[in-house]
């Protein structure tokens, strides 16, 4: 789905409203993107991608969350699958962000927390491998500021969907959408590129809480992975 950015306001991290609408601007001293101390190369990815998106004056992002092919919901963290972006299929949970804050190439194979028990890559890697078309398009994780410009673009950022024992195929609940963007507020948290101290951000709502809307700001340790966490793709024009 093409998220249109006119300006660089519109690619600016932002608070958002009880009525969806932006606010004021977002504490950057404590919400940082690129992270000062990510990975190498994140600060160099991030004004590529920021300079591309305002180029070409917008940018793609996925039209539903990450999933994987199949319509068994995953029960725990697995080997890596194929990354798909596509209706009625079970979400791509049970994934980390990355093996630590400064790391996303190596497999992560355990956690002090539950649902890692399996070599796995994280969301961060999974994404910026799901196209393979670098003479065209790029494909990341979606980055905070591109998740501020898609709740700009939908206007209706503060909207939550009713609470549900489990997470559904994506694209498969009729009140979770907005313009034509599906899986924002009650199916899976969603991994972002953005950091806050030594977590990694996370946004939207998920299916056990019914009061969490889309533009919320979450977030927890990198290698974190249960079946509320998933994330989403974005592409830029090379």
């Amino acid at each position: 789905m093409w998220i249109p950015v006119p300006n660089e306001d519109t690619l600016t991290r932002t608070e958002f409203g009880s009525n969806g609408q932006p606010t004021t601007g977002l504490d950057t001293t404590s919400f940082t993107e690129p992270y000062a101390s990510g990975y190498p190369g994140e600060d160099t990815e991030y004004n590529t991608m920021k300079r591309q998106v305002l180029k070409y004056g917008g940018f793609f992002i996925g039209r539903f969350e990450a999933g994987v092919n199949n319509t068994t919901l995953r029960t725990a963290t697995t080997t890596v699958q194929p990354v798909v972006s596509k209706r009625g299929v079970a979400p791509y949970n049970y994934v980390p962000w990355g093996k630590s804050m400064s790391d996303v190439t190596s497999d992560v194979t355990s956690s002090d927390f539950d649902g890692i028990t399996t070599a796995t890559k994280g969301a961060v890697y999974l994404a910026k491998n799901m196209y393979t078309h670098p003479d065209s398009v790029e494909s990341t994780l979606c980055y905070g500021c591109q998740w501020d410009a898609m709740c700009r673009y939908i206007g209706d950022s503060q909207r939550t969907t009713p609470e549900k024992s489990a997470a559904e195929l994506t694209g498969t609940v009729a009140t979770d959408v907005s313009k034509n963007i599906y899986d924002l507020a009650g199916n899976c948290i969603e991994w972002t590129m953005e950091a806050h101290s030594f977590i990694r951000v996370s946004r939207a709502g998920y299916f056990l809480d019914v009061d969490v809307p889309v533009f919320d700001r979450g977030g927890t340790y990198p290698n974190f992975a249960n079946d509320v966490y998933s994330f989403r793709c974005s592409l830029y024009i090379q």
